[in-house]
This record gives C-alpha cells, structure tokens and sequence, in this order.
C-alpha cells in the first residue's frame, strides 16, 4: 500500500471527524462516504509525483558530488569534481520517481 493510497483513503474520514468537530457533535447515523473523484485522484497523484521529483532534484545534485568527492581515491579538490559533475534536470528526475515507483511498488 503506497502513501498516496493510505492518504486517498484517510482524506473523507478526516473531513468527517472534524465536520462533526464542528457542528458540535453531530450523529453518526447521517454519516455517508463521500464518492472519490476521479480527477482529483489524479491530480493528487500527479502533485506527489511532481513533489517526489523535486526532492530527487534537489538531493542528488547536492549530496552525490559530496559523496563523489569523499569515496573518491584520487586526490581532485572538490571544485574539480563539482565542475566536472552533470546534475540532474528536474524532468529527469521525475522520469526517475516514476521509474523506481514502477519496479518497487506493483
């Protein structure tokens, strides 16, 4: 079970916990599931993916030319290895959520 999944599931009992937060205790017999949208699934899922693919932007250009440069056994300062270090586009990055989400999760 993903968190998209977890979090698709949970988002009508929240709204219903704190409606009824709200109305100061209202009966649970008038409680009805609300009906999922399609589309909203959608765009959730595409906004987790896109918020996916910036964190992978963001820490492999930052993190792997510092891993590069401590596990590295020539003796380069670090500003060779950054200059000579391809970072990652964002549209990569998402190619790469989508790929590790594909292989891990189905």
């Amino acid at each position: 079970m993903t968190f998209t999944n977890i979090l698709l599931d949970n988002i009508p009992d929240i709204f219903n916990i704190t409606s009824s937060v709200m109305k100061g205790g209202k009966s649970m017999e008038t409680y009805r599931p609300l009906r999922r949208d399609p589309f909203m699934v959608f765009i959730i899922i595409l906004l987790m993916i896109l918020l996916k693919g910036l964190i992978v932007y963001l820490l492999y250009n930052n993190l792997v030319p510092k891993l590069i440069y401590s596990l590295s056994n020539d003796y380069r300062t670090q500003e060779d290895i950054i200059n000579n270090f391809k970072t990652l586009t964002y549209s990569e990055s998402i190619l790469l959520v989508i790929l590790f989400n594909t292989l891990f999760t189905f």
